[in-house]
């Protein structure tokens, strides 16, 4: 039990060593043995957890992703109606962002593009997460409250994209303002699109 223990402590150490480094020098010029030395372990023992750079790259927003989900259901216990839900959805998403500068810096910059992302163990996860959306806007199409003939795909597709251009943006301009700036004015134009006419 003991070396269990110890063997998932050396993972997690390696996992935080690479995210620092792929979120401050970046994921092409980051190497095995660069990890390695900041963790302090021989280049081998890397490879005793991972099979290499890419795959300690897809491994990185499992951790990030389940705790996003326990957090979110929490988050919107109680709140009432699908416009409400979509608000709580963006300040909190934002914020669980704009915490956690370089695992956002890892998904969004390196991980997102990668086309091997879909087949890892933690996509499934991810889906869960935006599924939650798939709900609030189908909730707020059958209750009237957003346009009939809302499609709860291509409304989740603007509300993401919308986020992640904002998120993208933050990092690429180094984080140097907040991403609460402007943020209700632009809920006000995103929930005025899926809004009954």
């Amino acid at each position: 039990m003991a070396r269990k223990i110890v063997k998932e402590d050396t993972k997690s150490k390696i996992i935080e060593a690479a995210k620092t480094l792929f979120a401050e020098q970046g994921y092409q010029q980051t190497t095995i043995a660069e990890i390695a030395r900041v963790v302090g372990l021989a280049e081998g023992t890397i490879y005793e957890h991972f099979r290499g750079k890419e795959d300690l790259l897809l491994t990185i927003p499992d951790v990030w992703v389940t705790d996003a989900i326990e957090d979110l259901e929490l988050q919107l216990l109680g709140v009432e109606g699908a416009a409400n839900k979509l608000r709580k959805f963006l300040w909190w998403y934002t914020h669980y962002i704009q915490s956690e500068p370089s695992t956002a810096k890892v998904v969004f910059l390196f991980l997102k593009t990668n086309p091997n992302f879909q087949q890892t163990n933690v996509y499934p996860n991810v889906k869960t997460f935006y599924s939650f959306l798939l709900r609030i806007f189908e909730e707020g199409r059958d209750s009237g409250e957003f346009n009939q003939d809302l499609d709860p795909f291509v409304a989740r597709a603007v509300f993401l994209g919308t986020i992640e251009h904002m998120a993208i943006r933050w990092l690429l301009k180094g984080m140097s303002y907040s991403l609460f700036d402007n943020l209700e004015k632009t809920f006000r134009v995103l929930v005025d699109g899926f809004n009954r006419r």
